[in-house]
């Protein structure tokens, strides 16, 4: 097995689950122990690193190399990654098979990871290669509320560009949509079933919010769009409500996932929303609690085509595309620095039963990133 394979492996040994809201505890529902590994192996290679406490044993990693260019690279990816519940492999202990490695996160995306530092560390073997500072940036919490990424933020993480590792197949990924959530609550009066017009169906009341949802949801799909990224969608998925099946419900919540276009805020996303609902009774809207933008690098900037340039170097062809999805770079195109998605792995493969990534293209982003970083 070469070096990045074998650090994968590593990587993919340590559980960095996220609890993902719904109390879940334990070490494996933490990034606490992939981070030390991490921090470790930076320490190891002679990579000044700390931690940065964002939520209780859920750091960020961050390292440093410093050789005084004019311009600093932040290399990110996320530690955590999805439950493992529905996995019909062993999610912890990696097997590689024919020519890919599986288990969780092994796409998703401690690959990237992996690559980032395999391509650094072999950078650094020869002095005066590098042709940028780096900063390796690794976060928290992504897959839920995107807290680690936020973090960094507050506390002045700088840099003049960036890349965050994510699975898309060796790809330039230069915009994608960013995601507002919120919960939404009716309230009605408890009764026995057998008497329920002495009581308020709350769910009643819930499937009336929903049913509005649903056309605004037509709407906004067969709107307008992005030339790249298509219409903004909007969906409910989750729904709660209800005490046991003889008693009417006093009580229903959902949450609402809204993917929005890189120019929608969270105000003019949430607005509409409350016009829309403003006729119907017992509904609550909470502000939403989780809102990273969606984010659109020019075609022209400096950044896509260094990492454009090494890709050709190295594989030939290039794709830039958009992505459906969010990502950190939401977080940091926000904060004025530039950043790509970019890495190893098929986005299908991401949080599925048998997920995994293909060792050849981990080879090739260590390549690519090395070749950036020197070139």
């Amino acid at each position: 097995m070469d070096p990045v394979a074998s650090l994968l492996s590593d990587l993919v040994a340590i559980p960095s689950m996220n609890p993902m809201g719904r109390g879940r505890t334990g070490p494996e529902y933490s990034e606490q122990s992939l981070a030390e590994f991490v921090r470790a192996f930076l320490t190891r290679n002679s990579i000044d690193s700390d931690f940065q406490k964002v939520l209780p044993g859920r750091p960020n990693v961050i390292g440093r190399v410093a050789v005084g260019a004019s311009q600093t690279l932040m290399l990110e990816a996320h530690l955590d990654t999805v439950h493992a519940d529905s996995m019909t492999i062993e999610p912890f202990t990696p097997v590689v098979r024919d020519g890919q490695l599986f288990g969780r996160g092994s796409c998703d995306a401690k690959g990237s990871m992996a690559a980032f530092l395999q391509a650094v560390i072999q950078a650094l073997k020869t002095p005066g290669r590098l042709r940028y500072n780096v900063l390796l940036l690794f976060v928290s919490d992504e897959e839920y509320r995107f807290t680690g990424a936020q973090h960094a933020v507050k506390k002045g993480m700088k840099a003049d560009f960036g890349i965050a590792g994510e699975p898309t197949q060796l790809k330039i990924v230069r915009s994608h949509k960013g995601v507002t959530r919120w919960k939404m609550m009716t309230k009605g009066v408890a009764a026995h079933s057998a008497y329920p017009e002495r009581g308020k169906n709350a769910i009643y009341a819930m499937s009336k919010v929903i049913n509005r949802l649903d056309k605004y949801a037509a709407e906004l799909y067969s709107g307008p769009g992005h030339p790249v990224l298509g219409a903004p969608s909007l969906s409910v998925g989750v729904i709660e409500g209800g005490q046991a099946v003889n008693v009417v419900p006093d009580r229903c919540s959902i949450e609402v996932d809204r993917r929005t276009l890189p120019d929608e805020t969270m105000h003019s996303v949430v607005g509409p929303i409350r016009t829309l609902l403003q006729d119907l009774p017992d509904w609550e809207m909470k502000e939403p609690y989780l809102s990273v933008a969606g984010m659109e690098v020019s075609e022209r900037a400096p950044a896509l085509e260094a990492l454009a340039g090494s890709i050709r170097a190295v594989q030939g062809d290039v794709t830039i595309e958009g992505a459906q999805y969010a990502t950190d770079a939401g977080v940091y195109n926000a904060a004025g620095i530039p950043t790509l998605v970019f890495g190893p792995g098929d986005i299908a493969q991401a949080h599925t039963e048998s997920e995994f990534i293909d060792l050849r293209q981990l080879d090739q982003a260590v390549a690519i990133i090395e070749r950036l970083l020197t070139t």
